[in-house]
């Protein structure tokens, strides 16, 4: 893991307690159990601001579809 920083932060008492209970559970240092809930935070912002993305793209698509339908009905009006 190159590139790793030190931070120091504070949590709540009720946070600290699980994650001693959940460290001796599983063997994983704290530090560890810190790092990997604010690695899964961040993959889920990711996949939020994905989907937020492609809903722009779906909302463009159906506009491009409203407009390809109305010219398909402007064209067959103009043939009879």
């Amino acid at each position: 893991m190159s590139g790793m920083v030190r931070i120091n932060t504070r949590i709540s008492k009720t946070l600290n307690d699980w994650l001693d209970k959940r460290s001796k559970e599983t063997g994983v240092p704290k530090s560890t159990l810190v790092f990997l809930a604010i690695e899964h935070y961040m993959q889920q912002q990711k996949a939020m601001d994905m989907a937020e993305g492609l809903t722009s793209v779906v909302e463009a698509g159906k506009g491009l579809e409203s407009k390809i339908d109305a010219q398909l009905l402007k064209q067959r009006s103009e043939s009879e």
